[in-house]
């Protein structure tokens, strides 16, 4: 097949199998793998709390383990998604996930509870982010930022959906038993990881979205981690990774405790996660539109305009102010979310991109890990939550600097992005 054909055949609208094939196999993928350990995870708080006997910078603890695992393993998963391909990795990733919501079930201790944190960190690292983003980059030149922001919206839904499930479940039966859920869901992963996702257009006669203007699927240098850390895009786009995911987790892993500070039920605290996350999947989409239409960078100052209006917001500690907040902060989290990683696939190429992936999750996760620890922290020490927000606040503000400081490169121009020197 001519290389002409083959791009032919890339470019028929909706009905290219990286839309269908792809980004909705991804969505799908990771609205459980993500909705279960950072969205439902959060309904079963009060009851770990109870059972364990313990004060929230502990139980949170487990979180900033979780995400600090994934963060460093990223490194491992993201290299071996560039060597042996994304299949292998996620299907260890759903299999380990399913074990520790196994081991969670039957939970007795704090330290058994890090133990299984820790083994949700290592399943995120291989079936999360990272590999996500790696292989709808391979399939999308022309339209990466829609693409991403459509994958994204995965993140969104499981974590807007599952913690009201979660609270229906354990309200119906006990939190033991309703943990139990959490094992059969990434199982049924399996068959869209081996039967949907493929490694790249060309097993299957494609070529990329795009791909008409003669770019490459493997745009960009061969990149070592020492290529990658040593680039003045890494750090900018890894400082704003750190702080704008150490403030999305800052809040919504605290948001179900905080909410009920406030006199909100059970069932009001999880409803709060609808607005939050499908917000942010509204903004993952019409944002990466946007971005498409009028530049990446612009656009992502934008999301973190709202996100650092909804923060300032919370921190009045307002009830009435509560939800119109977290659907400003979640509309403007999900932009930044898929942009975050659109700008990242047009700075380094996607040759690399497992690596690059995998070097700024280091960041990223390692922010994630920090914002809900840090922040149950300064409330165990205040008995306020106003003071860590007012610090997620500060950190959006960064952010906007670090974002005005980067050059980005436009979409065409990345697919051709010289070697560092």
């Amino acid at each position: 097949m001519s290389d002409a054909v083959t791009a032919r055949r890339a470019q028929r609208g909706w009905k290219f199998y990286g839309w269908w094939g792809i980004v909705l196999a991804t969505l799908v993928f990771i609205s459980v793998t993500n909705g279960l350990t950072i969205g439902g995870i959060q309904a079963f708080d009060p009851h770990l709390l109870a059972t364990l006997g313990i004060e929230r910078a502990p139980l949170k603890l487990g979180d900033a383990i979780q995400l600090a695992t994934a963060a460093v393993f990223t490194l491992i998963t993201g290299w071996a998604a560039d060597r042996f391909g994304v299949r292998p990795v996620m299907t260890v990733g759903v299999l380990l996930l399913s074990a520790a919501f196994y081991g969670f079930s039957h939970v007795q201790t704090v330290e058994q509870l890090y133990l299984l944190r820790f083994v949700m960190g290592l399943g995120l690292a291989a079936a999360g982010l990272a590999v996500c983003v790696v292989i709808v980059s391979r399939w999308f030149i022309a339209s990466r930022g829609l693409a991403l922001g459509l994958m994204l919206a995965g993140t969104s839904l499981g974590s807007a959906i599952l913690p009201t499930v979660f609270t229906r479940l354990i309200e119906s039966s006990d939190w033991r038993h309703a943990a139990l859920y959490g094992v059969v869901a990434p199982l049924l992963l399996l068959p869209v990881v081996w039967l949907a996702l493929k490694e790249w257009p060309a097993r299957i006669g494609l070529a990329p979205y795009g791909a008409e203007g003669g770019h490459s699927a493997l745009a960009g240098p061969e990149l070592s981690y020492g290529d990658i850390i040593r680039r003045r895009e890494f750090w900018l786009i890894g400082a704003t990774a750190f702080a704008t995911f150490y403030s999305i987790l800052a809040i919504s892993n605290n948001l179900f405790l905080h909410s009920k500070d406030l006199g909100f039920t059970p069932l009001e605290s999880a409803a709060l996660f609808g607005p939050l996350f499908l917000m942010g999947l509204i903004g993952k989409i019409v944002l990466g539109v946007l971005s498409d239409m009028f530049g990446r960078k612009r656009i992502w100052i934008l999301g973190l305009v709202l996100m650092l209006s909804g923060a300032l917001m919370l921190v009045t500690l307002q009830r009435s102010l509560v939800l119109p907040a977290i659907a400003l902060f979640g509309f403007g989290w999900g932009g930044n979310y898929s942009l975050l990683q659109a700008i990242a696939a047009d700075a380094f190429g996607s040759r690399a991109l497992g690596r690059v992936m995998g070097a700024l999750t280091v960041l990223d996760a390692g922010g994630g890990a920090l914002g809900p620890w840090v922040t149950s922290l300064i409330y165990d020490r205040t008995h306020s939550y106003a003071p860590g927000f007012g610090l997620v606040s500060a950190l959006i503000g960064l952010s906007i600097l670090m974002a005005l400081a980067l050059r980005v490169r436009s979409p065409e121009r990345a697919t051709a992005v010289a070697p560092a020197t």
